[in-house]
């Protein structure tokens, strides 16, 4: 029997949307054969769109899932969380709930049906958790409210380590070093009790210097406090967007990156 083993490690940004297919395909075909054990034999065949066929018998590649609702859902969570395609069920306007909250909801509560997989060897929908905790968190960095809440609602508005080196495509103990108080420029953060979580004003602040963190497109930088004062500058998107993506590149604020191009201007000016 194959041991699964419930990694919560990150997607890197280099795992494709065919990568997550692939899992996902070989996930759900598996499931199947498990609920087949639940429900009878030839039963699970209809969950791939095989009526009348056990689930064991249906080839994965020719599992029809394009119309199921788990399928979509990772796959919209996937171009929102690891791309930033911008989508009407996340962000500050949106809702998340209907089927992507569901999708959170049944993944992260796969870890009960674990032992009972493991009969089947199912695949691990490693990539898929990953993806929808990413899609989660970036709804929470765009302005939107859990699905899952939280015991405390003084923590909506707030991210959690995991959820940054998320975001970021880091390991989380790197966000948590960032985090170090004697750092002069140290990612802030706030204790509710034993937790310890990041505002996301703090968080896009943060990320925005991030090489790794691919900021959601058509959503305008926040402005920057401190040296600048970016958030009166009345400067079209495409322009503040552009300088975004080249300080990110260099692993520096935007605002540093704006000073040294006005100081190159001067030292090049006749």
């Amino acid at each position: 029997m194959r041991s699964i083993i419930h990694i919560t490690s990150r997607v890197s940004m280099t795992s494709t949307r065919e990568d997550i297919q692939a899992e996902l395909r070989d996930f759900m075909v598996g499931f199947a054969c498990s609920m087949e054990r639940v429900y009878g034999q030839g039963r699970g065949g209809a969950l791939l769109g095989n009526p009348g066929q056990s689930a064991e018998d249906v080839e994965p590649t020719l599992a029809k899932l394009d119309d199921a609702w788990l399928w979509q859902a990772v796959l919209t969570m996937y171009e929102y969380g690891i791309n930033g395609q911008p989508h009407d069920s996340f962000g500050k306007n949106g809702d998340i709930g209907n089927m992507y909250g569901e999708a959170e909801m049944f993944l992260l509560g796969l870890d009960s049906l674990k032992l009972f997989m493991e009969e089947d060897e199912v695949r691990w929908p490693r990539l898929s958790i990953i993806t929808v905790k990413t899609a989660v968190a970036r709804h929470i960095l765009d302005g939107g409210e859990r699905y899952i809440t939280r015991d405390d609602d003084e923590m909506a508005g707030y991210l959690s380590f995991s959820e940054v080196a998320l975001l970021a495509d880091m390991d989380e103990r790197s966000v948590r070093n960032a985090a170090n108080p004697k750092l002069t420029d140290a990612l802030a953060t706030k204790n509710f009790g034993r937790r310890t979580m990041i505002h996301i004003d703090d968080a896009r602040q943060w990320l925005a210097a991030r090489k790794g963190f691919v900021p959601t497109k058509g959503v305008a930088p926040e402005p920057l406090p401190d040296e600048t004062n970016w958030s009166t500058l009345n400067l079209p998107y495409p322009l503040l967007a552009r300088i975004e993506e080249e300080a990110m590149a260099r692993g520096i604020p935007s605002w540093e990156l704006l000073v040294r191009k006005l100081d190159q201007a001067d030292r090049d000016a006749p």
